[in-house]
């Protein structure tokens, strides 16, 4: 693990993320603590998910070895919170290459950032980024633990409904992502896509909002950790449809455009002795 040049981030960063991710978008009142600094009676909120932007530019990527860009692929995030994020503050990364696996055709590699607040060195959250290399497996590693994961066989307890704005991409890539895949047509053309796809992040921010709103109370401090498999691309403009089913620790949860899954393998986990809304009477929808 190497230790990355502190990070620092303001208030005014954390209302672009919410916005990025839809804060707002459907009801601008309820997410007021989120996309505002200055309303009356309310303290601004950060979303849990920012996480995944502070110190990402420390990330060993030169680690991977000599592949072509066109051969990794972001396969799944995790992001682990050990206290709220701040509206404004500085961290130190921590980062390192945390597991490397054989799965066969491909391997699979994992990330790990340590986010350290830059005055105590005390732990403020914790993410690991797997990254799939294609056609780079067989070289006899370790497998890895296979993970389970299924779908309960009853109806999701909160089905999220929200449509993506045509400019979804263009505002979230403004929180430090440039990649034309993301904005420029032509790219997107050249690589296979009829237009610009959504960051996978984006969607994941969209859905650790409905797991925020609707399992954890809206309330960052009952927040533990969120993983997600990233699963098919999105394009700016798709509804997405997200569905929680909770549980005794927090909930599991998919994300489909249509009939299609685009992150899949979604868990929950509240902070230890948090109980958020879990016992609470949940809404079977939100527009």
């Amino acid at each position: 693990m190497s230790e990355g040049e502190p990070f620092s981030w303001t208030s005014k960063d954390a209302l672009l993320y919410a916005l990025s991710v839809g804060a707002g978008a459907g009801d601008q009142k309820k997410d007021l603590a989120f996309t505002t600094e200055n309303s009356r009676g309310i303290a601004q909120k950060v979303l849990p998910t920012f996480a995944v932007l502070l110190g990402s530019s420390a990330g060993p990527m030169d680690e991977l070895g000599d592949f072509k860009l066109s051969q990794i692929l972001h396969g799944g995030q995790r992001i682990t919170l050990h206290r709220s994020l701040d509206s404004s503050g500085t961290v130190i990364p921590v980062s390192g290459m945390s597991a490397v696996h054989d799965k066969g055709k491909h391997a699979v590699i994992e990330l790990s950032t340590e986010l350290l607040d830059a005055q105590t060195r005390e732990p403020v959250a914790t993410s690991v980024t797997t990254m799939i290399i294609r056609g780079e497996g067989g070289f006899g590693g370790p497998q890895g633990t296979a993970e389970t994961w299924d779908a309960p066989e009853r109806p999701a307890d909160v089905t999220v409904v929200e449509r993506t704005a045509l400019d979804q991409a263009l505002l979230y890539r403004l929180n430090g992502d440039r990649n034309p895949l993301h904005s420029d047509p032509q790219l997107a053309r050249m690589v296979g896509f009829d237009k610009p796809i959504l960051h996978g992040l984006c969607t994941m921010g969209f859905a650790g909002r409905a797991v925020l709103e609707h399992v954890a109370g809206s309330d960052p401090d009952n927040f533990g950790s969120l993983s997600v498999r990233f699963a098919s691309p999105v394009v700016p403009g798709d509804e997405l449809t997200t569905s929680i089913w909770k549980t005794e620790t927090g909930a599991v949860f998919q994300v489909r455009v249509g009939d299609a899954v685009v992150l899949d393998r979604g868990t929950y986990a509240q902070r230890a002795g948090e109980t958020g809304e879990t016992n609470h009477d949940l809404e079977t929808s939100a527009a």
